[in-house]
């Protein structure tokens, strides 16, 4: 657990500083702080991080690499790219990492009010970590980030040119088409995330068997299971979006920026509880729900700088340390951090 509250350290300390003393908000150093814990950790690390790694480990010869029809066809093409120059895991870990940093610490510089408490955020609610263990959907969803100027702005091609690009990864990208249309729906934001709410729960069925049934990979999304992983944290999502909520308002906000961003996380948020309630594999279509909870590192920062308390921004910043010890050592495979072979010098 230590190796990731240095990290977390280091980069909070150095965005503070550059911010200080350059009056900037700092990229580059995070983006390689970031990518290269990631890239240097052992396949060990990631309860999925050994399937992802396989060939790599296997020493695979190029000639008998098979494309899968099964799996997506970007994620095909990096892995092929990599095992041609013969390269270590290290680089597939390392070149995804740099991807998915790059894209999250762009939106983040771009809209954030409060840079510091978002990249702050953004490590301690796990949405850095979460490609640690989904490599390819984590690649998926931070292409996604990149559309969120084009919902903002209403741009509907570029918006759909960019889901297609993340659905090269993970076709998961392609059920974030329709809250393009949610979003830019001229009604209140309530009555957008309560049509969501009902539409989700009238198809959720259908749509969970058509996609188990599309792809052997996703066969267990729609397989029922007793364990309720998932439930927890959409249950404090959900309490999250009537927090959020209520403050918008108490606080009357109209600024419309915000609104949206709000309005795509609730949306999603109410999206995935007919799934939860499906009772199917929290791993499957549940996952979903880290396209919208990302949108957090923005919304967050904006909330506490208009409530405007020290206490209650100091009381959420150990809530998110205390959860990001809690998660990171107890869940997902990612605690003890353990160096790539390659890299250890002892």
């Amino acid at each position: 657990m230590i190796p990731y509250l240095l990290v977390l350290g280091f980069v909070i300390l150095w965005v503070v500083l550059e911010r200080k003393s350059l009056n900037r908000k700092a990229f580059w150093i995070p983006l390689t702080t970031l990518s290269l814990f990631a890239g240097l950790r052992s396949y060990q690390v990631g309860t999925d991080s050994g399937t992802y790694t396989r060939l790599f480990r296997s020493n695979l010869n190029i000639y008998n690499f098979e494309f899968q029809e099964n799996v997506e066809l970007g994620y095909q093409l990096l892995e092929y790219m990599l095992l041609r120059m013969n390269a270590d895991y290290f680089w597939l870990f390392f070149l995804s990492s740099i991807i998915i940093v790059y894209c999250y610490l762009t939106i983040i510089k771009r809209y954030s009010v409060n840079y510091t408490f978002s990249v702050f955020l953004f490590i301690t609610l796990g949405v850095y970590t979460f490609f640690f263990n989904g490599l390819r959907q984590g690649i998926a969803m931070a292409v996604f980030t990149i559309a969120l100027p084009f919902l903002i702005e209403k741009r509907l091609i570029i918006y759909l040119i960019i889901c297609f690009v993340g659905s090269l990864f993970h076709i998961s990208a392609l059920f974030m088409i329709p809250f393009y249309f949610i979003v830019n729906l001229r009604v209140k934001p309530i009555y957008k995330i309560l049509a969501t709410f009902l539409g989700s729960l009238l198809t959720s069925r259908l749509a969970v068997s058509y996609v188990a049934g599309t792809n052997e990979r996703y066969e267990g999304y729609a397989q029922v299971t007793e364990s309720t992983g998932g439930h927890l944290t959409l249950g404090f999502q959900t309490m999250l979006v009537l927090f959020v909520y209520s403050f918008i308002y108490i606080y009357r906000i109209k600024n419309k920026q915000f609104l949206k961003i709000f309005t795509f996380y609730a949306s999603g948020v109410l999206f995935v509880i007919p799934l939860a309630l499906l009772g199917t594999n929290p791993s499957g279509p549940q996952r979903l729900l880290s396209y919208f909870t990302w949108t957090l590192v923005l919304i967050l920062p904006f909330v506490f700088r208009k409530i405007n308390n020290s206490y209650a921004t100091a009381g959420t910043v150990i809530l998110c340390l205390i959860y990001f010890v809690l998660t990171t050592s107890k869940f997902s495979n990612l605690s003890p951090y353990i160096l790539n072979p390659a890299f250890r010098i002892f």
